[in-house]
């Protein structure tokens, strides 16, 4: 039976997850912390979500509504909550069953902090473990910036005090995608988030689900910049640092989001504009190590096995050769060498991550040839005196350390 003063109210917003919306709520309901209530808004399903979440009976608060969207369901949620603590679950995912007991005991002996986000785990759509696992460690007061230069927080693993949602205002309901995102902006640029690297909950990857449509991802996020920073400046505008920061990461990560949907024109319209808005991205190796991940889909990137070299490789040097042939981008022609030759480190670190220490060391050499200075990195000539070392001698000498043993 639902509380009347609960400490924890855990909003569901559901459309049409019949199929899912039974393990969200079972995974809240068997939490080691007993002191919550369950809110489930459907935001008119029109298929058997209505008699899955009925059968729960009054271990929920349901709340049927007219389709508005996921914003609008998880507003009535947070309207509706009793508890002084929020957290938003989505009908496809999951908690662990120490979620609640792990962060309610962290802010509850962390008065300074007005929320907390922990890991969580990629699944698939029948609730097997994927490769990926989110488990970062940011410093509230860098968590802002590190959120601009790309969202990597999921909606249940965020949980905040209520009255985070009071002040920063409700989940904005003109977004189609990455409201999560834009609400994250607002808490976190006013409020003190800290963080667990437990893992604590799974993230559902759905073939055919909104995250995986690039266009719509792209459109929705470039309305996310564009409400926090400012319309992107016209051809000859000024820039602010702001804006060029979070403009370029934001059309980086729509150009990793068209290459896993095997969209390469759409890929290079974004890294163009990337280059157009912060062409210092050329000059981080991660930029390239994103680019060079590819196709990987959501729950295996950075997972070196299923990194296609062989394909992605030419897709970022074809990326490269295109950029070098617009003119009009004056910044490219200044960085063009040292952004060839971090596209070669990161490949080198993808090969050297597979144990193709041949590959790796052609990459890195390649690195150092289109930018001498990088010999004086520690870091890249390390992998590559491994990479030349190699699998033979560190073979050998475990071998004969083993038989010495």
């Amino acid at each position: 039976m639902s509380k009347p003063n609960p400490a924890v109210s855990i909003i569901i917003p559901n459309y049409n997850h019949a199929q899912y919306v039974g393990d969200a709520i079972d995974s809240v309901l068997n939490q080691t912390y007993t002191d919550y209530e369950v809110i489930v808004v459907d935001d008119g399903s029109r298929d058997n979500s209505r008699e899955v979440i009925d059968a729960f009976g009054d271990k929920v608060r349901a709340i049927y509504q007219q389709n508005q969207g996921l914003s609008a369901a998880r507003n009535t949620g947070i309207n509706a909550a009793r508890g002084r603590y929020i957290g938003v679950l989505d009908a496809d995912d999951m908690y662990e069953p120490d979620f609640l007991e792990t962060l309610v005991s962290a802010l509850e002996s962390r008065p300074d902090a007005d929320g907390i986000y922990c890991g969580y785990r990629f699944v698939d759509h029948l609730n097997n473990p994927l490769p990926q696992v989110e488990a970062r460690e940011v410093a509230p007061e860098k968590l802002y910036q590190a959120l601009v230069d790309g969202n990597f927080l999921v909606p249940e693993s965020m949980f905040v005090r209520k009255y985070c949602y009071d002040k920063v205002g409700p989940f904005d309901t003109s977004l189609r995608a990455l409201e999560d995102f834009d609400m994250w902006l607002r808490i976190t640029s006013q409020f003190k988030i800290i963080y667990t690297t437990k893992v604590l909950t799974r993230h559902r990857i759905l073939p055919g689900s909104m995250s995986t449509d690039p266009t719509r991802q792209h459109q929705n996020r470039m309305s996310v910049v564009k409400k926090h920073f400012g319309a992107e400046p016209i051809s000859g505008g000024v820039w602010s640092d702001a804006q060029r920061r979070a403009y370029g990461r934001a059309y980086l990560v729509s150009a990793v989001e068209y290459l896993q949907a095997h969209n390469e024109v759409r890929a290079y319209e974004c890294v163009y504009a990337m280059v157009n808005a912060y062409p210092g991205l050329l000059a981080q190796m991660e930029t390239f190590y994103e680019l060079g991940c590819g196709e990987q889909p959501k729950g295996f990137r950075g997972e070196f096995a299923s990194v296609d070299i062989d394909q992605n490789y030419p897709v970022v040097m074809r990326l490269l050769e295109k950029l070098s042939h617009a003119p009009e981008l004056r910044e490219f022609r200044k960085l063009k060498r040292i952004a060839y030759a971090n596209a070669h480190y990161a490949f080198g670190l993808l090969a050297y991550g597979q144990g193709n220490s041949k590959a790796a060391r052609q990459f890195f050499l390649a690195a150092v040839r289109y930018h001498p200075r990088f010999i004086l990195d520690r870091a890249l000539t390390g992998f590559l005196l491994r990479s030349v070392v190699g699998a033979k001698l560190i073979r050998r000498f475990k071998q004969l350390r083993g038989k010495t043993a």
